[in-house]
């Protein structure tokens, strides 16, 4: 079982009192460094996810409309096929920042940082090892799955975070004798969240607990702790309702698309396809650790240990729901490594556990040295950034982007001469972190501003109403544009070009294609071009443009292009 006594351990032993409160300390540091390194991306579009436009687009609908139970397509269509709690994430940034990027995103920072904290305390719980604790999360804030799924506003990171809280319900019911009902709240109110969130997923979970804690004899007097009905009805009401609602308001969207998104248009059986769906799932769980992983088998080899989870007493728990997802995910006709994201925290608290079994002073000079390469690596790929940053951005901001480099990569060199190994990884998070932080504002100034922007900027001076103005084109720039556009001037949109033409009653209309732009010359419109940042930047053109010191001019040249046009 889990100690109860960690208290009394402290008390008894007031170096790992002191060790405890230092850890947690840094876990906290980590936490907020996560959000501050990883901020300046979530509140631009210098990465954009496609599925983002379906929830973003959703959310300021909900705005708008006050309608927050049925998500709407930006063409008003009701959309069910995923649950609403996304985009009521979403909403609630909005409602903070307003209408837009960081507003859109910002709550996905939060659950990130929410993740690696529990994460921590989960890995504690089941190694009573705070430097076991601290490696996982350090490992977590290293992994890009876990790092790209925290600034896009899609499902995956609302959905880890939840199915994450709830498994550590479970787990503590099945391996812990206190506090039955607060981990009966915790599992089962964090799997309703998670039905809210993506669908059916968490409950495939609640039926893996469910036969793992039967199937073993040696589970079955355990399985009875399962049974918490202060927390199961209200989890099944808070789930449920929903759904109910939605059977009432909208059967048919609901049967196509949510029954469609879950089940019917995702699931396939064939040998070949579970192959290369398992391949997907193996790198999406394995790739983004594989340092670790070989650190792993250099630590054994060096210090003479197998790697031992034998102390973990949930580990073979822990493994076999990770192997179920992999295997659900196979099974999907399209496969993707985001499928396995709620996984990925797990994963990285048994690599910490077997790690930290294995490591010992050889294994950490050898990280050491590894973490001192990536370091001065780091700071040449930053140099060369920051020197085309002067092509780009005012020179006093690329002198306190430098300072701050300098300083923060002599505060890791320094801070590793004697890191153990749970700080060494740690300061491969932080350098990883540092360095998206300093790199952004440079790619901001090369990619930015998005296409949205730039329409945005135009069409929000002229303050028309919603009936008056027009996006033709791509649905994924139209949310783009949406993002930029304040609340009180929505927009209609459509794919392609009215057949019948533009509408009487429109005075403005906003488009990315140019064959649009053109027929709009013919139709009345005065047509203005607007360019936005160099989103698909090819080598050659790039390298001229540094070589001849015009970066921004080769900007404007290959920037991607959009029009609006204004009835005469």
């Amino acid at each position: 079982m889990f100690q109860n006594d960690t208290a009394t351990i402290a008390a008894d032993h007031p170096g790992l009192r002191y060790d405890r409160i230092s850890r947690t300390k840094l876990v906290v540091f980590l936490a907020l460094a996560f959000i501050v390194g990883l901020l300046p991306l979530c509140s631009s579009l210098v990465l954009h996810f496609p599925d983002e436009r379906y929830y973003s687009n959703g959310a300021v609908i909900m705005i708008q409309s006050g309608d927050y139970l049925t998500p709407h397509t930006a063409e008003g269509e009701v959309r069910l096929k995923k649950p609403p709690f996304t985009y009521w994430m979403s909403l609630a940034g909005m409602k903070i920042f307003g209408i837009s990027v960081l507003g859109s995103r910002f709550f996905w920072l939060i659950g990130g940082a929410t993740i690696l904290f529990a994460t921590f305390q989960f890995t504690h719980m089941l190694s009573r090892s705070d430097q076991t604790a601290l490696l996982a999360a350090a490992m977590l804030a290293c992994n890009f799955v876990f790092l790209r799924a925290s600034i896009n506003a899609i499902p995956d990171l609302p959905l880890t975070l939840f199915m994450l809280l709830s498994f550590i319900g479970f787990t503590c019911l099945l391996f812990r004798q206190d506090r039955q009902t607060y981990y009966g709240l915790l599992a089962y109110g964090g799997t309703g969240l998670a039905v809210l969130t993506k669908g059916l997923l968490p409950l495939a979970m609640v039926t893996y607990v469910v036969a793992f804690s039967v199937g073993l004899p040696s589970m079955r007097q355990r399985a009875r702790r399962l049974w918490v009905p202060v927390a199961i009805l209200p989890s099944f009401m808070l789930s449920g309702a929903w759904f109910v609602y939605q059977s009432f308001t909208a059967s048919r969207e609901l049967a196509s698309d949510f029954v469609g998104d879950q089940i019917s248009e995702k699931v396939t059986f064939g040998i070949s396809t579970f192959l290369n769906g398992m391949g997907d799932n193996l790198a999406g769980l394995f790739l983004p650790v594989v340092l670790w992983l070989i650190m792993l088998l250099v630590g054994s080899r060096t210090s003479g240990k197998r790697p031992n989870l034998s102390s973990v007493e949930g580990a073979p728990f822990i493994a076999g729901w990770i192997a179920s997802v992999a295997i659900i995910f196979a099974l999907a006709e399209y496969t993707s490594h985001r499928y396995v994201m709620p996984v990925v925290p797990l994963v990285c608290v048994l690599l910490a556990c077997a790690l930290q079994s294995v490591m010992d002073q050889r294994s950490d000079n050898l990280l050491r040295v590894v973490l001192r390469l990536c370091i001065i690596l780091t700071a040449g790929v930053l140099a060369v950034v920051l020197i085309i940053g002067l092509l780009l951005l005012s020179p006093v901001i690329i002198v306190g982007l430098t300072i701050a480099t300098f300083m923060g990569l002599a505060a890791l060199w320094l801070s590793s001469s004697n890191a153990r190994t749970d700080q060494l990884v740690l300061c491969f998070a932080l350098l990883l972190l540092g360095g998206v932080f300093i790199a952004t504002p440079i790619l901001s100034g090369l990619l930015l501003p998005d296409i949205g922007e730039a329409l945005a900027a135009k069409a929000t001076s002229l303050h028309l109403p919603e009936n008056e103005v027009l996006f033709i084109g791509s649905h994924l720039d139209a949310a783009k544009v949406r993002l930029h556009t304040n609340r009180d001037t929505p927009f209609k949109q459509t794919r392609h070009f009215p057949a019948a033409g533009i509408a009487p009653e429109i005075k403005l209309v906003m488009t990315n294609e140019k064959s649009v732009a053109d027929t709009l010359g013919t139709q009345g419109f005065s047509v203005e071009e607007v360019v936005a940042g160099w989103r698909r930047v090819q080598w050659q053109p790039f390298i001229a443009a540094l070589k001849s010191r015009q970066l921004i001019e080769a900007r404007e040249r290959y920037g991607q292009h959009g029009w609006i046009g204004t009835r005469k």
